[in-house]
């Protein structure tokens, strides 16, 4: 792990986004500049931290891209095998780079069957001897490390992209962790799948933590997909994005924010095209 360390990346001003939003100040945590330009690398730290712990010998994973390329990143460092799960749908160019980096890719209907973690691995698995995890989810602790960087800027509110929810609940728990009383505000598609594609999920299994957030007074709320072309359109001029981070830009008119708040928006990651 010598080569590769995620986290303490940089908080920044975007002077246009200040203007645009009357919100002198708002900040971005700016999560493009992980080794692999996404925060799904803080996720794959912890994960091959715990595997070479563990003795695991191989690694599967449902991916739309970034998650399936940063762990396979991470894990060449070691002897450990990734192997990708990917959408019959994905787009060739990404499933193209995800087969340069993993050990194997394997395509499969997902969009009409939801996998069992036991399903993942044995797809993957080649013999009776390989010990294999599902790294799909179940690692939101790596997240937290997010709110511990914050901790000194003490946000009103922090505003996050929501996929399977895995980032927002260990956002949460680093928020009772500190006691910061920091408002979360999670953004999401009104369509799945949807332009933001790196947030479709047609399951996730933190649907009852979810549900316990928004009942503890923080929200997600959802944008259409003019309102996610748009954001995309004009926060790329200014941040290193991807459509599935960019919708955090394109939530900000909608949050009713005062100018004195204190605001910090996550661009997840620039995507790997």
């Amino acid at each position: 792990m010598a080569g590769f360390k995620s986290g303490k990346t940089p908080l920044v001003k975007v002077d246009e986004f200040c203007r645009k939003f009357n919100l002198p100040n708002l900040l971005v945590k700016d999560e493009s500049k992980n080794p692999f330009g996404t925060w799904k690398d803080r996720r794959s730290e912890v994960i091959i931290k715990k595997a070479k712990d563990e003795l695991v010998n191989k690694l599967c994973i449902i991916t739309s891209g970034n998650a399936g390329f940063s762990l396979a990143k991470f894990a060449n460092e070691s002897d450990i095998k990734t192997v990708s799960i990917v959408d019959l749908n994905l787009s060739p160019t990404i499933k193209q780079v995800l087969e340069e980096t993993c050990t194997k890719v394997i395509e499969a209907n997902l969009s009409e069957k939801i996998l069992e973690s036991k399903e993942i691995i044995a797809v993957a698995r080649e013999n009776d001897k390989e010990v294999i995890w599902d790294s799909t989810n179940g690692f939101h602790e790596a997240y937290e490390s997010i709110i511990e960087e914050l901790e000194k800027n003490n946000p009103d509110y922090l505003v996050c992209p929501v996929g399977s929810g895995e980032a927002f609940v260990g956002l949460f728990n680093g928020l009772q962790k500190t006691k910061l009383e920091t408002k979360l505000i999670g953004i999401t598609p009104e369509s799945n799948p949807s332009f933001a594609d790196k947030l479709h999920t047609p399951w996730t299994p933190y649907s009852k933590n979810i549900q316990s957030i928004l009942e503890a007074g923080h929200k997600i709320i959802k944008l259409s997909e003019d309102e996610i072309h748009l954001a995309f359109v004009y926060a790329k001029k200014f941040m290193d994005c991807e459509p599935s981070s960019a919708v955090v830009v394109g939530a900000l008119s909608k949050l009713n924010f005062k100018e004195s708040d204190r605001v910090v928006i996550i661009n997840s990651g620039k995507g790997l095209i």
